[in-house]
């Protein structure tokens, strides 16, 4: 298959596929670490640091579900340079200030590998997961230039009972946002032989609308989004001893989030006109009431938090904390407001083409193919934009936190409990407003839970509100969202130089979109969800759930000059949640790049579903094989419902210290890594579910057909496992050190 796909892009595009057998990446660096310590006088000291990198690295990954051919690589390119000066001073023994005051400046660029810089990312379905080769769709263009002032101060008073710390931190930011998605567009296919036969299903891309010629070189070197950010803070908090036994810590916070200049706004945006079926499945900020004064406002966070030595010997200890935090954003999702702002770039996006009746004219793998086939009149010839927006409301995450923990000492160990809790005020929230709220459901859906965004005819398809955009994507937030973990400890050190500390958590996460992808676009498509413009709770993808860690370590001292010390250190964890469903694409009309999965009640019904020769029986038998999907049968899989195998790790240390004259001494040291694959090799594997599609593994169905009334067919394959094993992080590897410290 590899080969015939290879042959095929040499013959007929002149492009040189890559390795699809080894392939060698590489990453390298050089670091220059520089630090002045002045000692002024007995009351002022300064430090002054720079810490300078120049580092490169290529990117291909491969793993069960996905296959890149070599041609998809390119090479990162990060160059940066931090200058810190730090001024600490005390003032006659009642008060002490901090002064932190900071520079640096980032160069983060890649180059793409391909022969053929103007070929598009190919992505074909295959056995559940993806192949892909051209050039990747984040390279093409990506040059980001960051500068960063940053002030710091604290000041801290000791007044009686009171100690104070009132400070302040301050982040100036000017960014060039020199990243174009897709600029030589996006090609989608549904299999090997629809690739082979030049039948893509969906065809997408952006471009500048000032050059016919769509350039890559002009793009790179003129970074259209130049934004500022700045990030002030102010605090006090009030340490307060109130008795020998009894400290409270009252503070608050106070965060301000501006941007001085703000994206345009595209007359398309303040024209849009609105969608009659406004509000059957999903709301939203209409667009032509959207301002752009998100930001620019002062969010507070007041917190209090205890400790209490209840006996007053430290033996039985009840400390916990509660109040707000404020969090920040990715800057990229604003470089997307600013670029994607409708007036600078124009957009595609044709889907379901495999399926339609009319097919799109022309070869979207040509140079520039995919606006080619945009501004064909056979194709309707219509110009489009695609809009990334803000509702005007929008603050900065912001949670509720909770802690309370008992440290109890007796007869030498220490144990502890602690339990946490986070209630989302304000968290993220990404949706498509340019679906027209059209819908029908399918009969096995007898809870209506999954709309299907149909066409005029009734096909799953959704229709545009606006046929000016291409594509509308919105930034809110919500106040879904919760966590909890509840942990138990134990630890001790023995006189005779043993020692050791273990500790379980049992945790959950839950949460309607995680909000790790660099665009407004990619955190919606690739959104696990049933309602993918109003997103229900489901489990993070950072849920916990049990987690053991500990130590075992000894020490022998030999001399007062030398000694030896073994450490253990052990990771017993849950698997990692993934998503059962479809990987790229989706049977509900919408432009999700995955979605979730009705599974059949029984054979009768997978029977009327899948009516193709025994598909039917063996979708069954592949249910019932896996402990998960096989209690899903007559309703939907669930977000992040699914978990790879438990990932144990086990790190060994031996460390021998010498001490010399004075303030000198030598250390070495050596590492066995991951210690259990040594012992066996069938050991230590370290399980992950690939975040190519965020984490979401095919079911093997296929939608066959996408009629205008009653239930679609599928078609099933067996698809591949739905995790792979990291092949670096699972082998054993050793690390010798020296250390020489004076």
């Amino acid at each position: 298959m590899a080969q015939q796909i290879s042959d095929f892009v040499k013959t007929n595009y002149g492009l040189d596929a890559g390795s699809f057998g080894d392939y060698a990446i590489y990453s390298k660096s050089t670091k220059f670490f520089n630090r002045l310590d002045w000692n002024i006088n007995d009351k002022n000291q300064l430090t002054i640091r720079n810490n300078t990198v120049f580092s490169e690295a290529t990117n291909l990954e491969r793993d069960a579900a996905n296959f890149r051919f070599g041609s998809i690589d390119f090479k990162q390119s990060n160059n940066q340079s931090s200058t810190v000066a730090e001024l600490k001073s005390q003032f006659g023994g009642r008060a002490s200030n901090s002064l932190i005051v900071g520079y640096s400046s980032v160069h983060d660029f890649r180059n793409t590998l391909a022969n053929v810089r103007t070929f598009p990312q190919v992505e074909i379905a295959y056995n559940g997961g993806t192949i892909f080769l051209g050039n990747d769709r984040e390279a093409s263009v990506f040059n980001l230039k960051q500068k960063t002032f940053e002030v710091t101060d604290n000041f801290t008073f000791y007044a009686g009972k009171n100690t104070f710390t009132l400070g302040t931190h301050n982040e100036f930011y000017t960014i060039d946002y020199g990243f174009v998605n897709s600029p030589n567009g996006r090609i989608s296919y549904r299999s090997p032989a629809e690739f082979l036969a030049k039948l893509p299903n969906r065809v997408r891309g952006n471009y500048p609308f000032a050059d016919a010629t769509d350039n890559l070189d002009t793009q790179f070197n003129n970074p259209y989004a130049h934004f500022k950010v700045n990030l002030m803070s102010l605090y006090l908090q009030d340490d307060i001893q109130l008795t020998d036994r009894i400290k409270l810590s009252p503070g608050v916070r106070l965060d301000y989030s501006g941007l001085p200049t703000r994206p345009t706004l595209s007359p398309q945006t303040t024209g849009s006109a609105g969608d009659p079926n406004y509000g059957s499945t999903y709301t939203y900020p209409p667009l032509n009431k959207i301002t752009n004064s998100y930001l620019n406002s002062v969010q507070i966070s007041p917190r209090l938090g205890f400790n209490i030595d209840v006996k007053g010997d430290k033996s039985l200890v009840i400390r916990g904390g509660t109040g707000l935090f404020t969090g920040r954003i990715p800057f990229a999702w604003l470089g997307y407001a600013f670029y994607n702002n409708g007036v600078g770039y124009g957009a595609y996006d044709f889907n379901n083409n495999a399926t339609a009746t009319t097919k799109l004219v022309d070869d979207p793998l040509i140079p520039n193919g995919g606006l080619l086939i945009n501004n064909n009149p056979a194709n309707g010839g219509v110009t489009r934009t695609q809009v990334d927006l803000v509702d005007n409301n929008f603050k900065m995450p912001q949670m509720f936190r909770n802690n309370l923990a008992i440290d109890y000492t007796v007869g030498g160990y220490k144990l502890t409990v602690e339990g946490l809790y986070t209630k989302v005020i304000q968290d993220l929230k990404f949706q498509q407003v340019n679906t027209k709220d059209v819908v029908r459901y399918y009969s096995y859906d007898t809870q209506q839970q999954q709309p299907i965004y149909v066409s005029s005819t009734g096909t799953a398809g959704a229709q545009r509100i606006d046929n000016n955009f291409a594509n509308a994507y919105m930034l809110s937030n919500t106040n879904k969202g919760y966590r909890y973990s509840l942990t138990a400890q134990i630890q001790r050190n023995f006189p005779a130089g043993f020692g050791f500390s273990t500790a379980y958590t049992y945790g959950k996460s839950f949460d309607i979109m995680n909000g790790i992808r660099n665009s407004m676009e990619s955190n919606w498509q690739l959104n696990q969800s049933l309602t993918p413009n109003d997103p229900q709770l489901g489990y993070s993808n950072f849920d916990i759930r049990h987690r053991i860690v500990g130590t075992v370590n000894y020490r022998q001292v030999w001399s007062t000059s030398n000694a030896t010390t073994v450490t253990l250190f052990y990771s017993l964890q849950s698997g990692s949640p993934f998503s059962w469903g479809y990987v790229n694409t989706t049977v509900d009309g919408s432009a999700q790049a995955n979605s979730l999965a009705y599974i059949p009640r029984d054979l009768t019904e997978a029977q009327k579903l899948l009516p193709t020769g025994t598909q039917a029986a063996e979708f069954m038998a592949f249910v019932d094989s896996d402990s998960y999907l096989k209690t899903r049968k007559g309703t939907f899989t669930e977000r992040n419902a699914g978990r790879t195998p438990w990932n144990n790790t086990m790190d060994l240390r031996f460390l021998h210290e010498i001490k010399m004259n004075g303030r000198h001494s030598l250390q070495f040291s050596y590492d066995i890594i991951n210690f259990l694959n040594l012992l066996d090799k069938k050991l230590g594997y370290y399980y992950f579910s690939p975040n190519t599609f965020n984490s979401t593994a095919s079911v093997g169905l296929a939608r066959a057909t996408n009629p205008a009334t009653g239930d679609p067919t599928f078609t099933w394959s067996a698809p591949a496992a739905p995790y792979s094993i990291d092949p670096l992080g699972s082998r054993w590897q050793m690390q010798l050190g020296a250390r020489y410290s004076f």
